[in-house]
């Protein structure tokens, strides 16, 4: 009976050590590595909206070819003075040159009036005779056409400005936009003596790169800002015509981008223009929540916290913000900016207090500030 009763205690102790033995095992390998790594991360929103790519060019503000206004020299003068410069203000009427003619000019001008002076005595004379029918109609024809002749060359000259006061006046509000002479210049017959642009019609003249000149094409949004003033509001505008024409001395093509009336922009002003070559609307994401991993581009979204895996593609990058083209993408999806380098499909993600629970909704955010592009806390480093 002893036999018996030892042989069950024994039965029992065993059985004790073994359940002790396994559950002890199975506790340490469950410290011992194998739960799952939860990474700690930080979100933002996933949106639909407009992104666009843009060009920037610089250059300077000029006047518009159709808003010049030349004044040229009618005879071979003299500069006398100069009352203004490029890049003046002036008003109708403001003087703006004094000038005399030259030596040649005043002789002819002197010239024709002599001969003007001597075709009228003439053609006194001849009448005189052909009163007393000493000579012929056709002689009196003769007397009359040199004497036309002779009035109208004094005329033109008396038209042109010779025996004037030489003062050269702004036929128009502008501002000189050409103005190359200096007191004591020649100026032959046709040269520009000056040249006034309508303050309402000025350019902008742009440089483009050869690169990317065919991506630039009339019509196009630009918005033109001062390089030297950058309290300045920008100016909205659109690209007015694109060069075809490469300059060899710089490799750049001039883009010309109209500025509107009023802008707060100076003639003579260097400006940076932002050409937006391309545009659309998708899924923009931060720049930062895109990953590459050999040939392909990663995005992780989070889902029942839970990180998600995206092969995507790149559409149009701006800043710090990339369109994403992928399956399974929606806007107000959650992507994983920082600490997506140490994720994995599938792995856990764990919000900055501590809870392992979907990140449906930043942490510290309202579902409404959410919805309006939110993001999360503070990123935290990533850990297993």
């Amino acid at each position: 009976m002893k036999k018996i009763l030892y042989a069950l205690l024994l039965i029992v102790a065993l059985g004790g050590a073994w359940y002790w033995l396994a559950h002890r095992n199975a506790g340490e390998a469950e410290e011992s590595g194998e739960a799952r790594p939860i990474a700690r991360v930080d979100v933002a929103l996933l949106r639909r909206e407009p992104i666009a790519r843009t060009l920037d060019a610089f250059g300077i503000v000029g006047s518009a070819p159709s808003s010049d206004v030349a004044v040229c020299a009618a005879f071979d003068c003299v500069v006398r003075a100069v009352h203004a410069s490029v890049g003046s203000r002036v008003a109708a009427g403001d003087v703006l040159l004094e000038i005399d003619p030259s030596p040649d000019a005043s002789l002819a001008a002197a010239s024709a009036g002599t001969a003007l002076t001597l075709a009228e005595k003439t053609l006194a004379a001849t009448q005189q005779r052909y009163d007393l029918r000493l000579t012929t109609d056709q002689e009196l024809a003769t007397a009359k056409q040199a004497a036309d002749d002779a009035r109208l060359k004094v005329a033109s000259f008396q038209a042109r400005g010779l025996g004037g006061d030489g003062r050269i006046v702004a036929s128009v509000a502008g501002v000189v936009s050409r103005l190359d002479l200096t007191s004591g210049a020649l100026a032959p017959t046709g040269a520009v003596l000056v040249a006034i642009a309508s303050a309402d019609h000025l350019e902008a003249r742009l440089a483009v790169e050869i690169a990317h000149v065919a991506d630039v094409h009339p019509g196009q949004a630009v918005l033109i800002v001062s390089a030297n003033r950058p309290g300045i509001p920008p100016v909205s505008s659109t690209v007015r015509a694109a060069g075809g024409a490469i300059d060899a001395a710089t490799g750049t093509a001039e883009i010309r981008v109209a500025v509107p009336p009023g802008a707060p922009l100076y003639f003579g002003e260097h400006v940076k223009g932002s050409i937006t070559v391309e545009q659309t609307e998708g899924l923009v994401a931060p720049r930062s929540a895109v990953l590459p991993d050999e040939d392909k581009q990663v995005l992780f979204t989070v889902k029942e916290g839970r990180a998600v895996r995206h092969e995507v593609s790149l559409g149009i990058v701006a800043g710090d913000r990339v369109q994403v083209i992928g399956d399974g993408l929606h806007p107000g999806d959650m992507v994983v900016t920082l600490g997506n380098y140490e994720l994995t499909d599938g792995m856990a993600i764990q919000r900055d207090d501590g809870n392992e629970a979907a990140v449906g909704v930043p942490q510290g955010l309202t579902k409404g500030e959410a919805g309006a592009g939110g993001k999360a806390p503070a990123a935290q480093e990533a850990r297993p």
